[in-house]
């Protein structure tokens, strides 16, 4: 009996083992551009801090070759080689580690570098999530761009039903009016098609300066004291906190500054289009209710 295995399974060992066959494929980045891939990008480049953590959630982290500075979460990150900074590129740094995909950040990275690194022949696929359902189809391209579908698929899942639970906690918490400082001097704030505009209405509050032409913009002093917004929002913690919110003490007619409701927030969870911008809403909508 075993004689006869024996050779059986020597039979199987010398049946060639087919190569395994990469479908191409082609997404749709965030400005309406078609970015096509023959195989999974194995080489990876990412332009923003925000990149950085879309791709490790979405289970690509380990083909991460470059990253820009700041690019700190996870862990792992620390590890990747810097290219620059996401408005400063080593374009010497980033032929060096011929990528295959590069992911940028469209009001972020600047237009005439990425235009560059297009001409150079690499892909570019730029993100801007305008909304929070713009962070799952951004986890499901990039899955899709690096073979990782089912991790993809699994985080926005997990992303969707966790934001689910957000919008039926807050949909009727009372309405409050918020400043939120992003900037000291100039003093800046978000408008209504910023990201952070969308965490602050899932809330329950209303953003004071939705109104302004800037994605992010400046404001003046006396424009906050005019709306007396019922809570301020500092985007940061420790020392700048302390500075930005002394600033505001000397206001003590605002509604924020009598009641005590001039809070501090994560920046990395509010400010990074990624999965952890639900970790800064559960902060932010915490942090109203507790003005409420």
């Amino acid at each position: 009996m075993i004689t006869k295995v024996i050779p059986f399974i020597c039979c199987l060992l010398l049946v060639p083992v087919p190569d395994v066959v990469w479908s191409a494929v082609t997404v749709v980045d965030s400005t309406g551009a078609k970015i096509h891939l023959p195989k999974p990008a194995r080489r990876i480049i990412s332009l923003a801090p925000h990149t950085t953590e879309l791709l490790f959630a979405a289970g690509a982290g380990q083909w991460v070759v470059g990253a820009v500075s700041y690019s700190d979460y996870p862990k792992a990150a620390l590890a990747i080689p810097r290219v620059g900074g996401y408005q400063s590129f080593d374009y010497e740094a980033i032929v060096g580690l011929r990528p295959d995909l590069i992911l940028a950040w469209k009001s972020g990275n600047p237009v005439s570098g990425l235009e560059k690194l297009a001409r150079l022949g690499y892909p570019v696929y730029v993100t801007e999530a305008r909304s929070l359902e713009d962070i799952p189809v951004l986890l499901r391209d990039i899955s899709k761009m690096t073979a990782t579908e089912s991790q993809g698929e699994r985080e926005a899942l997990r992303f969707d039903e966790h934001l689910s639970q957000l919008r039926k906690r807050y949909a009727s918490a009372r309405k409050l009016t918020v400043f939120y400082q992003i900037w000291r001097q100039p003093l800046m704030t978000v408008n209504h098609e910023h990201l952070i505009n969308k965490v602050i209405a899932l809330c329950g509050g209303i953003n004071i300066f939705s109104e302004l032409d800037l994605l992010a913009g400046s404001v003046g002093v006396e424009s906050v004291l005019k709306r007396n917004p019922d809570v301020i929002m500092i985007n940061g913690q420790g020392e700048r906190y302390t500075q930005w919110s002394a600033d505001w003490q000397q206001w003590s007619q605002l509604t924020a500054v009598k009641n005590k409701h001039v809070f501090e927030i994560n920046p990395d969870t509010m400010s990074r289009h990624s999965p952890r911008i639900l970790q800064g809403a559960e902060e932010l909508c915490s942090k109203l209710d507790s003005a409420r």
